[in-house]
């Protein structure tokens, strides 16, 4: 698989405008606000091509902030000082993450190995960083590292990036968006000629679009359609992205 390093972002002109994420990214937070749950929920970018690329890739994206509620460390040698926004769990916790951190980044002692086969279904999509705690800097490399997300595209036209969480505020929740927007247009083949479609939801909502927003396929110049329309064409794509992954059983929606 081809895989890039995270740069910065060109500045084309953008085909998906403010305000529209700005409307989706607060309707998505008030729904998340009243279907709370123990740990943030995750905010994913869902990007559709219009045609599958003929080679996997994989590409870093850098976001403004990290789209992760948490940041936990496991290991049973920790740091003498360590961060007040790190959480520290013992190496047990390998075998077994409490659900708060599967919601987050977990750093992983490089002395330590984590198990080949993952947490299971419980730990589908956790995102894990092996660390070295005797880098003075490891602390500030693990938050750098929180701020990126992985774009890979193996097969199919669909595929998720996690661009925030349920605990961020709309402003910071908009600004990763945009960035996601922006650097995953710039990276797919043949770059926005090429992307039938962007929603962002949540694991248990509906997709709300932020291009194409109309039926036409040339975009929204009006910006989001209402409510229901906004509904309607969110419960079409998310029918379409679990078809897609019953279909394909051994390669669903990777998120990070």
């Amino acid at each position: 698989m081809e895989s890039a390093p995270a740069a910065a972002t060109p500045a084309p002109t953008s085909r998906v405008r403010r305000e529209d994420v700005v409307r989706a990214v607060a309707a998505l937070l008030r729904w998340l606000q009243h279907h709370p749950t123990p740990a943030p929920e995750p905010i994913y970018l869902l990007v559709t091509l219009k045609r599958a690329p003929v080679r996997r890739f994989q590409h870093s994206l850098r976001l403004p902030r990290s789209p992760f509620p948490s940041i936990s460390l496991v290991s049973d040698r920790l740091p003498a000082e360590l961060p007040n926004d790190i959480e520290p769990l013992p190496s047990s916790a390998l075998r077994s993450l409490p659900a708060a951190a599967r919601r987050g980044l977990v750093l992983v002692d490089r002395r330590l190995r984590a198990p080949s086969g993952g947490w299971g279904a419980k730990g589908r999509g956790v995102r894990v960083v092996p660390v070295d705690l005797a880098d003075p800097a490891w602390a500030e490399s693990a938050r750098e590292a929180a701020r990126c997300v992985e774009l890979r595209v193996e097969s199919g036209t669909c595929r998720a990036v996690r661009v925030a969480h349920a605990a961020m505020s709309r402003e910071a929740a908009v600004e990763n968006v945009v960035a996601a927007v922006e650097a995953a247009a710039a990276r797919v083949p043949r770059k926005w000629s090429n992307v039938r479609a962007l929603h962002v939801k949540s694991p248990e909502s509906i997709a709300l679009p932020l291009y194409p927003a109309t039926r036409d396929g040339h975009g929204n110049p009006n910006g989001l359609v209402d409510a229901d329309d906004t509904a309607n064409s969110g419960k079409r794509e998310s029918a379409a992205v679990e078809h897609e992954r019953v279909k394909r059983k051994k390669s669903t929606v990777e998120c990070n």
